[in-house]
């Protein structure tokens, strides 16, 4: 009745449920979940593979869309800025991946306990999407998607690199109190990002961690992470 409803809206509002997601409270209201549906190329690299992880770690169902790389010129056309990931919530579409990592994470929880949280693991989000640029012409190169000098690019490119970035994120590790990167009790999306990319990394050079303890450390306990051991015991094999 009424009286019921006005009853629950107000204790919605209470300072207990301030961090809720709202689009959970669907769960207990007649309100219907959203539809997702998430397009990405049919391998794990960091910028779709963090968005599936963060589905995981929500237990929300979506629509997995994967894409040979040789459908993407007749796919590119129907994407907002001609990039994937695309998240399509309700039919809406959007793109860019640090903006799809926030939205998912705001909605399943995991966005951090207040703003000021949640602007920390957005801008170790961004420095890691940075650092990821900054590499991107070794890699072409040392995939074969480019030509050039690997030897060179890794020396001058990719090394540099990485200990520079390296270091900002040992730095934030150093101040936690929990392990995570913004010191929080369970992972935020800064830790899904990163956790997501070192994941990529690793496989490429399985000594990428040598002389960053705190941040080897953090992989493990991210791909230990209770929720997401189904996930990746079950995720298709990489490519």
């Amino acid at each position: 009745n009424i009286s019921d409803l006005s009853l629950a809206t107000e204790q919605i509002k209470a300072p207990a449920f301030s961090s809720f997601p709202l689009s959970h409270l669907s769960r207990f209201t007649c309100a219907p979940m959203p539809t997702y549906k998430l397009t990405y190329f049919d391998h794990r690299a960091f910028r779709g593979e963090s968005c599936r992880v963060l589905f995981a770690l929500g237990d929300v169902a979506y629509e997995d869309v994967r894409i040979p790389v040789q459908q993407w010129a007749e796919i590119a056309p129907s994407t907002p800025f001609r990039a994937l990931p695309m998240l399509e919530v309700d039919g809406v579409k959007f793109a860019q991946t640090t903006a799809i990592v926030r939205y998912l994470a705001r909605e399943f929880g995991y966005a951090g306990p207040d703003n000021l949280t949640s602007a920390q693991a957005d801008a170790l989000c961004d420095q890691y999407a940075d650092f990821v640029n900054l590499w991107t012409d070794w890699f072409k190169v040392k995939f074969g998607c480019a030509e050039g000098n690997e030897v060179e690019l890794y020396d001058n490119v990719f090394a540099p690199a990485r200990s520079k970035n390296f270091t900002f994120f040992e730095k934030a590790l150093k101040k936690s109190t929990t392990g995570w990167l913004v010191s929080t009790p369970d992972l935020t999306h800064a830790d899904v990002f990163i956790g997501c990319g070192l994941d990529m990394l690793v496989d490429i050079l399985p000594d990428v961690f040598d002389g960053f303890p705190l941040l080897e450390a953090f992989f493990k306990k991210f791909k230990a992470h209770p929720k997401l051991q189904k996930y990746f015991a079950e995720r298709p094999p990489k490519k």
